[in-house]
């Protein structure tokens, strides 16, 4: 298992309660907590954990276009590099929109 540390930051055009709300299938996978705040939620694993740390809301204006925007910085402690790719694979599904 590794035990470095890897931190990954990323833009998010969502709100902290969409994003919470976007989260809920992960609890399929993995036990987290969120703080008081909604700001900060930590993934276990096994030994392995992963922090989120949700920034200020922002918005991102488009033309007239407006969206919300959240930095968003996720840290990952003792994953290895499938271990990770796993990880993203089922974080980026919560967050995966329908449309047409």
């Amino acid at each position: 298992m590794a035990a470095d540390i890897q931190t990954h930051t990323r833009v998010m055009y969502i709100t902290h309660a969409e994003f919470l709300r976007s989260l809920l299938p992960l609890k399929k996978y993995y036990q987290y907590k969120i703080d008081d705040d909604g700001k900060l939620i930590q993934i276990t694993d096994d030994q392995r954990l992963v922090k989120i740390q949700l920034g200020t809301e922002g918005r991102t204006v488009l033309g007239s276009l407006q969206m919300p925007s959240t930095q968003v910085k996720l840290t990952f402690c003792g994953f290895t590099p499938p271990e990770m790719d796993l990880f993203w694979s089922r974080f980026d599904l919560c967050f995966r929109r329908g449309g047409g």
